[in-house]
């Protein structure tokens, strides 16, 4: 029995942008989804306030390059572009609220360990496009 007639190794993208979506709204720190941080956020101050959003962002950003690949698998390289992208947005997000959250990290919420389960999946999602050579095709 072989593993990857079982498994679709596509649904790793799709499961980890969904949970990256989802995450926005399930508690984060301080027992506050980001989205009610984002609205919290606005009403005071609105510089920092698009920042909430990027986890709802970068999510978005790699279904779409996910599902690139189920409409077509020639476009697999332009969606590992576009997952780097959205990946990018993850990553600035995170780089810039864990030292604001620093104290709270041990209380985080389920919305925290949701992100970072749907950023590990498109990350390996993306290193499974890259390692697996397309078959080539025969009397080209």
């Amino acid at each position: 029995m072989n593993i990857k007639s079982i498994f679709d190794y596509r649904l790793l993208g799709l499961t980890g942008s969904i949970l990256l979506i989802i995450s926005q709204f399930f508690s984060w720190f301080s027992g506050y989804s980001l989205m009610e941080r984002y609205i919290i956020a606005t009403s005071v101050d609105i510089s920092n306030a698009f920042l909430y959003l990027f986890p709802l962002i970068s999510g978005s950003i790699c279904l779409i390059a996910t599902l690139l690949i189920y409409f077509k698998l020639e476009y697999r390289i332009n969606s590992v572009i576009i997952n780097f992208v959205g990946f990018g947005f993850f990553l600035i997000f995170i780089f810039e609220l864990i030292p604001q959250e620093i104290d709270y990290i041990t209380s985080a919420g389920i919305g925290f360990y949701m992100s970072i389960a749907g950023a590990i999946l498109i990350f390996f999602h993306n290193l499974n496009i890259l390692l697996t050579r397309e078959k080539s095709k025969e009397g080209s």
